[in-house]
């Protein structure tokens, strides 16, 4: 197996795991699978700003990891929120994944990675804590799916400290796994 930038091939094995957690887990709020051609452009554009590591054996995707703009608005632009997916949960490729990742937003100039977790999700709550997230806050009943109201649980994790002055971060896509990665990207 090996970590590595996402190429724009790798969209249609994303959305085959995407897929299934729209439309069986409340692990996603989003309601309708969206057709490859929408989606690669949606990746694409997250790819061309933020670090995005897709996991492959033998070409086919494992799972996933990547970042995103956490708000809109510039004053936000030192957070990140991060999400991880993978093909069959439970095996540790969400926290090599995370573990890919989290050195590139460091290394970029972000100060803190939010995951958002829509509860209950005890797997995701202990692969954050695992990889150095903790809980802050939650929002009760923040969204509704498949009838039932979902608690959404947040939690950060600080990658550089905080200082009266900091430098804009570095919106570039992932680093080839040569650049960063190294040898430690095949796994």
């Amino acid at each position: 197996m090996q970590i590595r930038a996402y190429k724009p091939q790798d969209a249609v094995g994303i959305l085959a795991i995407y897929g299934p957690i729209i439309t069986d887990s409340t692990a996603t709020f989003e309601l309708t699978v969206p057709n490859v051609k929408d989606f690669s452009k949606r990746l694409a554009s997250i790819a061309g700003r933020f670090p995005f590591l897709v996991a492959v054996d033998d070409d086919q995707v494992m799972g996933y990891a990547y970042a995103t703009t956490h708000r809109e608005r510039v004053a936000y632009q030192w957070a990140v929120e991060t999400s991880v997916y993978v093909a069959q949960p439970g095996n540790g490729l969400g926290k090599k994944l995370y573990q890919a990742l989290l050195p590139q937003l460091t290394g970029r100039g972000f100060l803190w990675a939010y995951g958002v977790i829509t509860m209950p999700n005890v797997a995701s709550v202990t692969l954050h804590k695992a990889c150095g997230y903790e809980g802050f806050t939650t929002y009760s009943q923040a969204g509704q799916k498949f009838g039932a109201w979902c608690d959404v649980h947040w939690m950060r994790k600080q990658l550089n400290p905080t200082s009266a002055i900091a430098h804009a971060p570095k919106f570039i896509p992932a680093e080839s796994p040569g650049e960063h990665l190294g040898p430690s990207s095949v796994l």
